[in-house]
């Protein structure tokens, strides 16, 4: 009914949907521009338009008035919307500008700390060939004569060692009155653990050797106690550290028919001085494991025949996991573990994981030992090879220097625990 009605209202009339300008508008445009109501006269459409009646020439002159007055304001809104598009579109620029910016700044950032990582780098690897080539001076041999054996096989039996060695801090030097420890100290502990693991592995006739690198072997610079003077001295504790250790393992593997090595790292080979900026993985401890498999291979060399040690890393996961005996072991530095914490959570991690029931943890990093036992697992602290430093002496803590040493075989699992007390003449 509303939709017949306005069909038979007059053109001139408002509309039920219009403004009052809209019909001022329509009426005006239709008169004189697209002539829908051209056939009114402008006295006629007067009323309509101005609210009040005018002559034909007075209406006609008022109505092209207002046709320009429209035009105009029709101009200068389509004026405005280009500006406020305009504007809208350099503001945009503007934004995505500011973003190109940005991102220039945080790739030039990037870039910057690439190039100062690789200048680094390039110095520390010039460092490490340098420090490497004195080693002839600076080590030379742990003992007069070295430790070779011929292998008997008739003495062979179903038992395996498992030597843990961890945090010898290298390059630490220190007074005090439970410990005096220094480089030359801590070859001859060095050498005194080869003796006494020597003596237990011929004891029990161990037919595999498994040694375990748990980290911390360089004092390295990540405390204002133990910081260095520069990079070269950390980069000559390395390789030194590196080369005791070749010499250790390659004496020891005479003494047995295999021998595998197990290595991580631990905290104080950190690139990094501060812990929030850097990387866990990178260290310096991880060039061991490679300088290892070299001095093998120039020791084979020397000797003619080769020696069967394998040497494997924790492949990025920071943990260690063997088998002596078909007995599953799993081990880490320390510093990320706690001895009462690691059956429980490390065992779900392996079993879940690896599906592997571990039934030892090895940890080092606290300078003592320690052991816990629970749910079929037993957890055990090694100690350390260096003993006290300054800040254990302030806080009066003590624990004899020491490595570990397991006899392990398939029905007993760890059949023997050894304290190898280094610090012994």
């Amino acid at each position: 009914m509303i939709f017949i009605q306005e069909i038979y209202k007059s053109p001139l009339e408002k509309r039920g949907n219009e403004s009052e300008f809209e019909h001022h508008k329509r009426l005006i445009l239709g008169k004189l521009k697209d002539k829908t109501l051209a056939d009114y006269d402008y006295a006629e459409l007067a009323p309509y338009v101005y609210g009040q009646d005018y002559s034909v020439d007075v209406a006609r002159r008022m109505m092209y008035g207002s046709a320009r007055t429209l035009e105009k304001m029709d101009e200068e809104r389509v004026s405005n919307i280009a500006d406020n598009s305009l504007l809208n579109e350099i503001e945009v620029k503007k934004i995505e500008l500011q973003c190109e910016k940005q991102k220039f700044l945080d790739q030039r950032r990037e870039f910057n700390k690439l190039v100062a990582q690789l200048g680094r780098e390039d110095h520390i690897n010039d460092q490490l060939v340098a420090a490497a080539e004195r080693i002839p001076e600076t080590i030379g041999r742990l003992v007069d004569e070295p430790f070779w054996n011929e292998w008997n096989e008739q003495h062979e039996s179903d038992n395996e060692a498992v030597l843990v060695l961890s945090d010898w801090h290298y390059g630490m030097v220190t007074d005090n009155v439970f410990n005096r420890y220094d480089t030359e100290i801590c070859r001859q502990r060095v050498t005194n653990v080869i003796k006494s693991a020597i003596d237990r592995i011929t004891l029990h006739q161990c037919s595999k050797l498994h040694v375990v690198l748990l980290g911390d072997f360089i004092s390295g610079g990540i405390h204002s106690s133990t910081r260095v003077a520069s990079e070269e001295l950390v980069c000559d504790q390395l390789m030194q550290v590196s080369e005791i250790l070749a010499q250790a393992i390659i004496a020891l593997s005479t003494y047995v028919h295999e021998t595998a090595v197990y290595a991580t790292y631990g905290n104080h080979g950190r690139v990094m001085p501060k812990k929030d900026e850097n990387i866990h993985r990178d260290n310096y401890e991880r060039i061991i494991p490679w300088w290892l498999a070299q001095r093998i291979k120039a020791e084979e060399a020397v000797i003619g025949h080769k020696l069967n040690i394998n040497i494997d890393d924790d492949n990025g996961t920071e943990f260690l996991f063997f088998s002596p005996c078909g007995i599953d072991m799993c081990a880490a530095h320390g510093d990320l573990d706690g001895v009462k914490q690691s059956p429980q959570m490390l065992g779900t991690l392996f079993h879940k994981v690896y599906n592997k029931d571990i039934k030892a943890i090895l940890l080092g990093d606290k300078h003592h030992r320690e052991s816990f036992e629970e749910l079929g697992i037993t957890s055990m602290i090694v100690g350390s090879l260096c003993g006290s430093d300054d800040y254990a002496n302030m806080k009066r803590l003590y624990s004899v220097p020491s490595q570990l040493l397991l006899i392990v075989n398939p029905r007993d699992g760890i059949d023997a625990e050894y304290q190898l007390k280094c610090d012994k003449e």
